[in-house]
């Protein structure tokens, strides 16, 4: 018999962004832009590159997202010293928004968990980490 595990966890990511995506409706950002933004609050300042590697995206949907978080004024891109890569960094404006945004992602979030129950929540974290840590372990062979 066939596994459909893998399809299902592919389904699963598309059914959270676009759940996530309608918390995100009213705040002028996309659940793209809001992986972008969470990194960069994280990490104050990346690369393009770091960007990249770290959200496992391609190079023209990440340089279509970039571009429009500068049009609204909430990162800024500058060349670095070397001039070789760009430097990304959250603006005052995406700093003053960050707050919101996160806590429009964790209600969401608190209300799926509601159905689904804490007890299943956590279960479900360990079992994701889980999952993530032999897929990056095997990918690195």
């Amino acid at each position: 018999m066939e596994s459909l595990v893998f399809h299902h966890i592919q389904q699963l990511s598309r059914d959270v962004n676009q759940y996530l995506n309608e918390a995100l409706k009213d705040e002028n950002i996309s659940m793209s832009h809001w992986s972008v933004i969470f990194q960069l609050h994280i990490n104050e300042q990346m690369t393009q590159s770091e960007l990249k590697a770290q959200l496992n995206i391609e190079a023209p949907p990440l340089s279509r997202t970039l571009t429009r978080l500068e049009e609204l004024g909430y990162v800024h891109k500058f060349s670095s010293i070397d001039k070789r890569t760009n430097n990304i960094v959250l603006t005052s404006k995406g700093k003053a928004n960050y707050t919101r945004w996160q806590r429009a992602i964790q209600q969401a979030e608190d209300c799926l968990i509601e159905e689904f129950g804490s007890d299943r929540k956590q279960e479900l974290d360990q079992l994701t980490l889980l999952l993530s840590s032999i897929i990056r372990k095997q990918g690195g062979k």
